[in-house]
């Protein structure tokens, strides 16, 4: 046992199906350099947005497994931890079209989308709780705005198109989707037009002396409050 064991609680967790004792409170990812695996390939943001380190994994008091990403995710005592492989899925090279998208633009370059069963699989694997399913469906109706909506959040991890059984890789559909909105129907950023006139109206301005002041202390008080 480490010096760092001795001041943290342990729990044990099955990689591998070998048992391993780690400290209480770190990721999955952490757990890993903890035991000495030289977890590299499939790590890299660290932050949970690039998609790189999709994990599956089983708690004891609860039989079905669940997905997630190792660097978010926290152990927990009897977890028992499967990393699946990077995405593998080829990304199409498509080209922004000249013209409006119509629902055979995606098809050109995903035409598997049209084989779309609607059993949920990809929707209940995404660590985002994305409704992957009904972006699918949205992307078959050629409702390419829904889309792109749904997909917002997703960080590529590429779950969704290793369960699906069809092969579609919804993942990439999405940020397809995302692409050719953007393109052609982009929308004015409110939100940040908004942020930009609380800046110049000087809301934020006693935060932004706090800052500079170097009393990190006071902003984090005032964050807290």
């Amino acid at each position: 046992m480490s010096h760092s064991d001795s001041q943290s609680s342990l729990i044990r967790i099955e990689v591998d199906g070998a048992e391993h004792p780690v400290p209480e409170g770190i990721t999955v990812i952490q757990a890993m350099w903890h035991l000495g695996r030289p977890t590299i390939h499939g790590v890299g943001c660290l932050g949970g947005v690039c998609g790189a380190c999709p994990i599956t994994y089983r708690l004891p008091d609860q039989p079905a497994s669940k997905t997630g990403l190792a660097c978010q995710t926290a152990v927990r005592e009897g977890m028992a931890i499967t990393f699946i492989p990077s995405d593998s899925s080829k990304k199409a090279i498509a080209l922004l079209p000249k013209e409006a998208p119509t629902q055979k633009t995606l098809f050109q370059y995903y035409p598997e989308t049209r084989r779309c069963t609607a059993c949920r699989a990809c929707t209940s694997v995404c660590p985002q709780e994305i409704d992957v399913m009904g972006g699918v469906r949205a992307a078959i109706n050629g409702e390419l705005a829904t889309v792109a909506e749904k997909f917002t959040t997703c960080v590529m991890c590429g779950l969704c198109a290793a369960v699906c059984e069809v092969q579609i890789k919804p993942h990439r559909v999405g940020m397809y989707a995302r692409r050719l909105t953007g393109a052609f129907y982009p929308k004015e950023a409110t939100s940040l037009l908004h942020r930009i006139e609380e800046v110049r109206s000087g809301k934020y301005d006693a935060e932004w002396r706090e800052l500079l002041s170097g009393d990190l202390s006071a902003l984090a008080h005032d964050r807290v409050m």
